[in-house]
Formats: C-alpha cells, sequence, structure tokens
C-alpha cells in the first residue's frame, strides 16, 4: 500500500494508524500508548558481517608462565613482608634499650639495629653480614629471634625471585621481539602495513642501529592490532559473511583524495580546463520571507576541502554571500538544465580583460567548482585518463620518460611553469603504480601455520630455563620483503604525487594522507551468527533491553520548529536545500541546536516517551547495529560455572552505513539482503534512495555508495537512479507534527543515509537533512562504549567500575555513567557477573600520574614489578586494553585512537605505552581484555584462534506492516 502525506493528513482524527503504529490525534504519544502498540523484541536484519583479525592471537607477545610464577613468588613474599613489617620494626625498637645497657661494645652493633628498622619499614633487607646477626640474636629473645630470622629468610627468597625474574623477562624480551618480526612473514602483513604506515617499511629496518626500539615500538602496536582488534583495514582485519566460505580476495582502487587532487588541477590549468564542466555555488535567499523594507540577504554554500588521519571531506560552510551571489547568479543562468555549464560557457559570462583569471579566483573562492566527470562505482583515476587520453604530451625535462626522482620521490614542487600537461603526464604514471600498489604477496595457508608454530615455539623456548643460554638456533622473521618494500615505495611516490597536485590546486596545506583502498575477505568459512539459537536470543533479549532507550532527537524538534517559523503549520517548502541552508548558516552560536544536543544527553538518563514519539513516513524506524563477540566457554570442570557468552562492544545506527562500504567485496546477494533490511526501515516510503556525503572525496564513503539510486546534494557524484535534492518538496503533517519528503510524484521519500561517516560529524545544513531520515537516538548503557570523556568527581583517584551483564529476567541497572557509580579502589578482582551477555567490561579510569612507569634508567624487572604490584592493588587482569583521555576531558583528535593492546607483566608492553600517551593526556582507561587471547572461539585453517567481532542489524516494527 503506497500512502501520501495529505491521505494521512485526511484521516487526523479517525483512529486510522499512522505509520509508526502511533494513534490519536495528539503530537506526541508516551509509553501507555505508543509502547502499548510496539513490540520491544526487535527482528533480526538477516545481515550480518564477522571482522576478522589478520593475524593469529599467537602473534600478541605474551610472558611465560614462568614469569607468572616468579611475579606470585614476589607478590607472596611482599605480602608476607607487609604483614612481617610491624612485629620486626617493634621488636628491633625494643632492642635499642638492651643494646645501651650492654655497655660500650653493643654501640655500633645498636646503629645497625636502628639501620635495620629503617630497612624493615622499605621491606629491605637488613643489610647485616653473618657475624653481626649472631651478635644480635645473642640479645634478643627467642621471639624477636624468630622474627628477624623470618624477615632474612623472605628477603633473601625474594632477592633470588628478582635474580631469577631478570633472566625470565629478558627472555621474555628477546621473544617478544621474535614474535613481532615473524608476524612481517604473515600473508598480508606487511602488505598492509605498507598502506598504513609505508615509510616504516621502506625505512624502518635500515634505522636498526639508531633506532630499533622506536621501530620495535611501530611493529607492536600494528601487530596487536591486526591480533586482537577488530578495525576493517586492508588485510589488518578482514570481513565475511557469518555461514559462507571466502577465498580471501581483495576490492582495491586509488582513493577518492588522489583523484579530487588531480581534477582540481586540471581545472585550474588553461591546458585542461576546457575539458571539464563546472557548477556554480547554490545561493539562497537568507530569509524565507522579507519584510517591506528589509534587505535582501543571500546565502552561499560554500565548499572546502580538508585532509587529516587518512580522512578527506568537504566542509560545506552555508555564508553570507555578498558580491559573489551575483556571479554564482549569473553562472547559474548560463548553466543548462542539470546547473552545469562548460569552461566556454564561464569564460563568456564572465567576460573582461582576464577571464580566464577572474575563473581562478572564483576557482579559489568556492562561487565556481568542476564537475567530477565520473559516477558512483565508477574509477574515478580511469576516468580522468580517458578524459585526456588524446593529448600529446611532450617529454619532461631530464631523462626521457622519467617523471620521478632518482630516489623514488616527486622531484620537485609545482612550480610556476606546472601545466595541466604535467597533470596529465603523471596520471598515466600512475596507471603503471597501480599494479605495484595492489601487490598482494598473500602466501599458501600453511604459511601461516609454520609462522603461528614458530611463535609458540619460540616464547615457549625463550623461557624454558630461566637461568639458561638460548640453544634454539637463528631467529626465523625479518624486514619485510621486496613486494611489501615495492608496495610502499609506490604508495610514497603517489602520496608525494597527490601532494603536488594539490598544490597546483592552489591548496597548500591539504595533506592527502590516504592514496590506496583496500577492503579484503578472510580466507575462512565462518560459523553461523543470526542462525545460532542461542546468539539470536541473546541479540532478541538485549534487542528488549535496548529500544526503551532509543528517543527521538530533539535536533527533529529543532527541525520541526525551524519548519513551522518559515512555512507554517502543515505547510510545503518546494526549497528543501534553502530550508536546509537556512537551518545550517554559519554564526556564532546556534542556541536552538546547542539546547538539543544538551537535551538528547540529558534523555539518555531516561527518555520515557520520547521512545514512542512519532515520527513520518521518510524517516525510519527504530533500528541498531550491534557489535559483539562471542567468548568460548570455559574448559569442562572449570568451578562448574557457565562463563559469560557474549560481550557488546558498541552500537551503531542500524541504517546499514556500517556494512554498505563491503557490498562488493561481499557479494550480490549479500548487498540485495541489505538492500531489503534498508528498504524495510521505510515501509511506507514509495521512494527510497540513499544519502551519502563526500562521495568524490573520501573514498570509504564512495565505497558505501550505491546500494540505492542517489538523493543527490551539491558537489556529490551523479548515478544511475539520481534525484536532486532540488526537485523534492518537504511537508508538515499537523496531526502528528513531523516532517516528510515528497518524491516528484507527490510520494514519500525515503533518503537513508548509508555512508560510513557518523553524521554527527555533517556539516550543520546536512546534519539536520540526517536527522530527518534517521531521527532515532541510541541512549542504551549495554554496551561498552563510553561516552566523550567527563573527568571525574576525584579526578586524582583510581576509579574502577566492575563488569556488568545482562542476564534473563535481569536487565543492567540503568546508570551507564562516567562518574562514581560502582567505583571501588578493592583489591580483588572486579570481573563478577556469570553469564549471560557483557555490557560493560571491567575497567578502571587511571591518572597518568599513578601509572607505575618508572622511566628509561628503570630495569625490566624493576618496571615489572612495579606494574604487577599495581594491578594487584587494583584488581586487575594482566591482559588488558588502553584507551588515552584528555586533561581537559571531552574529546581530541590526538586522542582519537584505536585502543593499544597490553600486558602489565611485559616489559615490551609496558614500554610501548610509556611512549604511545601523549603529553596533554590527563587519564588512562584501562579495560579488561574479553574475550581474551585464549577465549576467543573462533579457529582458523590451522586452528589457530583468531579475535572476531560480529556486526548485526536489528530494526523494531512498532506495529509497522512489512513491506
Amino acid at each position: 500500500m503506497t500512502t501520501t502525506v495529505r491521505d494521512l493528513q485526511a484521516q487526523a482524527g479517525d483512529g486510522t494508524a499512522h505509520p509508526t503504529g502511533e494513534t490519536g490525534t495528539g503530537p506526541a504519544s508516551g509509553p501507555g500508548s505508543g509502547a502499548a502498540t510496539a513490540s520491544l523484541t526487535p527482528r533480526l536484519g538477516g545481515v550480518a558481517v564477522t571482522r576478522v583479525a589478520g593475524l593469529p592471537a599467537a602473534f600478541c607477545p605474551r610472558p611465560t608462565e614462568r614469569t607468572a610464577a616468579l611475579l606470585d613468588e614476589r607478590a607472596d613474599a611482599q605480602a608476607a613482608l607487609q604483614e612481617l613489617r610491624p612485629r620486626v620494626e617493634d621488636a628491633l625498637y625494643a632492642l635499642v634499650p638492651v643494646l645501651d645497657a650492654a655497655g660500650d661494645g653493643a654501640t655500633s652493633l645498636r646503629r645497625k639495629v636502628l639501620a635495620a628498622r629503617r630497612a624493615a619499614h622499605r621491606l629491605a633487607p637488613f643489610g647485616w653480614d653473618e657475624t653481626t646477626g649472631e651478635r644480635v640474636a645473642a640479645h634478643a629473645d627467642e621471639e624477636t629471634r624468630e622474627a628477624l630470622a623470618r624477615w632474612q629468610t623472605l628477603t633473601s627468597a625474594r632477592q633470588a625471585s628478582a635474580t631469577a625474574l631478570d633472566a625470565a623477562l629478558a627472555d621474555d624480551r628477546a621473544a617478544a621481539e621474535e614474535t613481532l618480526s615473524a608476524a612481517l612473514e604473515a600473508p598480508g602483513f606487511a602488505d598492509s602495513l605498507a598502506l598504513a604506515t609505508p615509510d616504516w617499511v621502506r625505512y624502518g629496518n635500515a634505522r636498526r642501529t639508531r633506532k630499533r626500539q622506536r621501530a620495535l615500538r611501530t611493529l607492536y602496536s600494528y601487530t596487536v592490532r591486526a591480533a586482537a582488534k577488530t578495525s576493517p583495514f586492508a588485510r589488518l582485519t578482514t570481513v565475511g559473511v557469518p555461514g559462507r566460505g571466502h577465498a580471501g580476495h581483495a576490492v582495491h582502487q586509488v582513493s577518492a583524495t588522489v583523484a579530487l587532487t588531480a581534477l582540481y588541477a586540471l581545472a585550474r590549468a588553461p591546458q585542461t580546463a576546457p575539458l571539464l564542466r563546472y557548477r556554480p555555488a547554490p545561493v539562497r535567499p537568507a530569509t524565507a520571507r522579507t519584510g517591506p523594507g528589509e534587505p535582501a540577504r543571500s546565502l552561499m554554500l560554500h565548499p572546502e576541502y580538508v585532509a587529516t588521519g587518512g580522512v578527506t571531506w568537504r566542509n560545506d560552510h552555508v555564508v553570507e554571500a555578498g558580491a559573489a551571489a551575483d556571479w554564482a547568479r549569473a553562472l547559474a543562468r548560463a548553466g543548462d538544465d542539470d546547473g552545469s555549464l562548460g569552461h566556454a560557457a564561464v569564460l563568456r559570462t564572465l567576460g573582461g580583460a582576464d577571464p580566464f583569471g577572474r575563473f581562478r579566483r572564483l576557482l579559489d573562492t568556492g562561487v565556481l567548482s568542476p564537475l567530477a566527470p565520473w559516477q558512483r562505482g565508477e574509477d574515478a583515476v580511469r576516468v580522468l585518463s580517458d578524459l585526456t587520453s588524446h593529448l600529446e604530451i611532450p617529454e619532461p625535462p631530464g631523462a626521457p620518460g622519467d617523471a620521478w626522482g632518482g630516489d623514488g620521490s616527486d622531484p620537485e614542487a609545482p612550480g610556476p611553469d606546472f601545466s595541466g600537461l604535467d597533470v596529465v603526464r603523471e596520471l598515466r604514471v600512475l596507471e603503471g603504480e597501480r599494479e605495484a600498489m595492489a601487490d598482494d604477496r598473500r602466501s599458501p595457508s600453511a604459511q601461516t601455520a609454520q609462522t603461528a608454530q614458530t611463535v609458540r615455539g619460540t616464547a615457549c623456548e625463550a623461557a624454558t630455563d630461566a637461568a639458561g643460554p638460548r640453544t634454539d638456533g637463528p631467529r626465523t622473521g625479518g624486514p619485510p620483503t621486496d613486494g611489501p618494500r615495492r608496495r610502499a615505495a609506490a604508495v610514497a611516490r603517489v602520496r608525494e604525487l597527490g601532494r603536488g597536485w594539490a598544490r597546483a590546486a592552489g591548496w597548500d596545506r591539504f595533506e592527502p594522507t590516504e592514496v590506496w583502498y583496500e577492503d579484503a575477505a578472510c580466507d575462512l568459512r565462518l560459523p553461523p551468527v543470526l542462525d545460532d539459537p542461542g546468539t539470536a536470543a541473546d541479540l532478541r533479549g538485549l534487542g528488549e533491553a535496548l529500544r526503551p532507550r532509543l528517543f527521538r532527537s530533539h535536533l527533529y524538534d529543532e527541525l520541526v520548529r525551524r519548519f513551522v517559523a518559515d512555512h507554517g503549520s502543515g505547510g510545503t517548502c518546494e526549497d528543501v536545500l534553502g530550508f536546509a541552508m537556512r537551518c545550517g548558516a554559519e554564526t556564532d552560536r546556534d542556541p536552538g541546536m546547542e539546547r538539543a544536543v544538551r537535551l538528547d544527553l540529558a534523555a539518555r538518563e531516561d527518555p520515557a516517551e520520547r521512545a514512542w514519539l512519532p515520527v513520518g513516513p521518510s524517516s525510519a524506524s527504530p533500528s541498531a547495529a550491534l557489535l559483539v563477540q562471542h567468548i568460548a566457554p570455559p574448559p569442562d570442570g572449570t568451578d562448574g560455572v557457565e562463563g559469560p557468552r557474549l560481550v557488546v562492544n558498541q552500537f551503531n545506527p542500524g541504517t546499514g552505513g556500517l556494512l554498505t562500504r563491503f557490498k562488493g567485496l561481499l557479494g550480490e546477494d549479500f548487498a540485495d539482503a541489505l538492500r531489503s533490511h534498508v528498504r524495510r526501515l521505510w515501509p511506507h516510503a514509495a521512494h527510497h534512495h540513499e544519502l551519502v556525503l563526500w562521495t568524490e572525496c573520501g573514498t570509504a564513503q564512495a565505497q558505501s555508495a550505491g546500494l540505492l539510486p542517489p538523493l543527490t546534494l551539491p558537489g556529490e557524484l551523479d548515478g544511475p537512479g539520481a534525484l536532486d535534492l532540488t526537485e523534492v518538496r518537504l511537508v508538515h503533517d499537523p496531526r502528528q507534527d513531523t516532517l516528510t519528503l515528497l518524491a516528484p510524484d507527490g510520494l514519500p521519500l525515503a533518503a537513508a543515509y548509508t555512508g560510513l561517516v557518523p553524521t554527527h560529524l555533517f556539516p550543520k545544513f546536512a546534519r539536520f537533512l540526517a536527522v530527518l531520515s534517521d531521527p532515532w537516538v541510541n541512549g542504551s548503557p549495554l554496551s561498552d562504549y563510553r561516552m566523550p570523556f567527563q573527568l571525574p568527581r576525584e579526578p586524582d583517584r583510581v576509579v574502577a567500575l566492575e563488569r556488568r551483564t545482562l542476564t534473563a529476567g535481569a536487565a543492567t541497572p540503568p546508570d551507564g555513567g562516567e562518574g562514581d557509580d560502582g567505583a571501588t579502589e578493592r583489591g580483588e578482582a572486579l570481573l563478577g557477573g556469570a553469564g549471560g551477555v557483557v555490557t560493560r567490561r571491567a575497567q578502571w579510569t587511571v591518572p597518568v600520574g599513578h601509572l607505575p612507569l618508572l622511566g628509561a634508567d628503570a630495569t625490566d624487572a624493576e618496571t615489572v614489578a612495579a606494574a604487577d604490584a599495581f594491578r594487584r592493588r587494583h584488581g586487575m587482569p594482566r591482559e588488558l586494553f588502553a584507551y588515552l583521555l584528555p586533561a581537559s576531558g571531552g574529546m581530541s583528535p590526538d586522542h582519537d585512537r584505536k585502543p593499544l593492546w597490553i600486558r602489565l607483566d611485559s616489559a615490551v608492553s609496558l614500554d610501548v605505552l610509556a611512549h604511545w600517551i601523549t603529553p596533554d593526556t590527563g587519564h588512562l582507561r584501562l579495560v579488561e581484555a574479553l574475550p581474551a587471547h585464549h577465549q576467543h572461539p573462533l579457529r582458523d585453517a590451522d586452528g589457530e584462534r583468531r579475535a572476531a567481532e560480529h556486526a548485526v542489524l536489528l530494526h523494531w516494527a512498532d506495529g509497522e506492516e512489512d513491506r
């Protein structure tokens, strides 16, 4: 059944069900009405992706059991000395008057007893030789002699353990370095490092003598990420569909950022600018209505490209147009029906003595932009190469055909004579670099098995005899092979090429770092997730607890308020782009939006009726993406207690954006299932389009596009079935106080955001459109994800939060805050909660000054012993993930990093941690590693454990019919 908004308005008050299952005539429905018709039980979307660690868990370098036993011995001795200390101090104190009474011969002995008492206070040995001990014993009673003898036995045993610990840690360090070196031989790992850190692959081992430890720390960070943290990037983490087998294939392309820089460089050169088409910046009235005598002000949508941290996006600023509005309007009038115009038409419109100079200035100011000649899904670099293939390119100066310097880098930055033909020549060079960047040096799986066996074997042999020398022959592993080095060199060359094009485009501060995009499938048959009855039951139970915390955003309310103010209750907006621009205009402050954000944060604690408020047909039903990990059951007979089965890592919007980038990699069946899920979220929309931003400049966003026909915003790529935002209308339903987009035929339109970048990072004008598409906020605390860091009430104290689980019939208490709830300083481990689904791992917020990082002068034994004492004092496990938290709270780019896997009994881990902490870090969040290295249930073809994380889509029909 297809329904228009006018039909819905006509039904107001007659009891007919609203598309969201709401009835009645008011704008809001509380739990008593909306919740009554809405099911708490979610529907599994039929779509899931498993993210598989690129390395076996065995590649996380771990100390041996011998080291753990020695630390236990040391801790036992330390505890016994702590218990004995008051008795020994009192006994030594009591000996002083006895020695005073014994005469002058005991004076020197008296000083040694007092020194021994000070040593006892430090839990240190007395420092007596055998003769001194006998002389002191001669003046002591039996009880004192027994206490002093016990003290000397304990300190001697502790010293022996310390000596053995030195040797064990030396072997642990050697084994850790060998493990990390062996990782470079694992299939695909070094190839992925060539993309992530090409300079390290090229030069890291050449600097071993001078900067060996720095290179080792870099290798450690990437190795443990690939073995313990599932975050898709090349083959550091691969993906697959649960229940299916995969062959390890990959999809890759030159990054959209590189193509964008080439496009703008071509546009600014007189030889190549005529090959392209251009579009003027959109201009709209600054107010919906202008009163008598008021000046007509205009707004312009000004694009600005930013590249940082390997990500490129387009900042669309809505600014006062000023005199630029006249140029933009004149160019728009000269354009074709699609709003674009050719270069000759641009120059004719601009006129003047130097129309090309004026053209360049308009490019630089964003009044005019080149139109990307490629569509969604097309190879941008190939399209540019084909567009310029007819041009004859003279040989560059120097050696014929040599477009690069002898060191493999761009010989020089673009000078004043740099022309569009130079860009064309380098585009052709780039085509030759593809093969090197796509070089996939994967070996048969037997190599993985042999490497993992080497890791396990050397780690065990290194500590078989803590005091003995190594006798196991030469170490395996080594620097990256020629394949990864060749790939890294190609990546570095293309990075310099993109940098040169950016300079030619006039972007002096634009630094493109991502030049090659790659996603890879795993080479395993993955176990089912949604078809597993136990997992499905856990997910449904989690969804039932989650649904009351999914609520309609106050930003949606603010959008409705602004619409009614502009167009009236029940009104229609024919210019949706203009309305969005007015909502997103750049101002010093936006009190309405700021208030909405504050109210959303407050509503997380108790959404109440907001969880059941209505939305229009072009807004999604409530949904969520869950990222979860299975935990392997304990061995038979382990205390007879069932452990937790599942841990919830975080939630994401359930509209599919987390998974759409893999549609080309995982096949058409996966894409069809995902497409069906997205359409089910908008059951009353007659048309389903995708709303994806930054498709022309962000590679992951471009990969995410193409699931549905696009609803295009200014600057976005065209595609089959595209509908421009200027062709749709926005209407207000006064009965429900909701908004709905209408297609040109007057039927409801769904604009599903299916991109990867979170919508809160969007430019303000586009964020309102994203809120209209999916107005739901997931305020549930039932995941391990923490909100932006807020300073605890006592920032100088270690604050511990215990593990929480969701079990049948018992929901987790709804606090989920970052304050002192659950805080404790008890010494026992906070790892309770047997059975069920873990919704929060045990974790500790630690001021940096409390961390037992002793500095470069400390020995490995001193460093590890201090860290071990710290973890025992606070009840921490040995294996943790560390997160950096800024000193001022909130979020910052320097702290927005992947968590670091660490061991508090590993000198190598502690050294990496000490150098990983940034100067403006105030606290660390230390989180238990759950599942730990031995708790990953997934095993690869060689029997090695692999970390795996499942992304699962849920949605709630809320009384709506299926489509």
